[in-house]
């Protein structure tokens, strides 16, 4: 359904441009600076038009591809944490493991002797 309504709104954008055109005939000078050139004004606009739509192409293509980097930095990242992350959790686990098999419970606090707290 969202397809069905983009282009509908392409198809009446398009239509406005074909009114708007004929509408705009008449030719205009257009200075170049060493030339001028006399084209219709609707030439002109279809021209500038394209090359606007050229320029937020290729700015929306870098920001995407910078994403793109981003986007595989963070995973990586994020790779090597959980890889980071499963160490520590198998170590943890051996000590235990080893710790059950010992009969000697593993405490995070060294043991203090002539310790009174009850």
């Amino acid at each position: 359904m969202k397809r069905q309504g983009k282009v509908i709104i392409a198809i009446l954008i398009v239509i406005l441009i074909a009114i708007f055109s004929v509408m705009n005939t008449e030719s205009i000078p257009i200075h170049f600076g060493f030339a001028t050139v006399s084209w219709p004004l609707v030439l002109v606009l279809l021209v500038a038009i394209f090359l606007g739509a050229i320029l937020m192409f290729l700015f929306a293509t870098v920001a995407n591809l910078q994403n793109k980097k981003t986007i595989k930095q963070q995973t990586s990242r994020i790779q090597a944490l959980e890889t980071r992350l499963d160490e520590t959790r198998s170590a943890d686990t051996n000590a235990k493991t080893n710790a059950v098999k010992t009969g000697k419970p593993k405490t995070s606090q060294p043991e203090v002797k002539g310790d009174k707290r009850d």
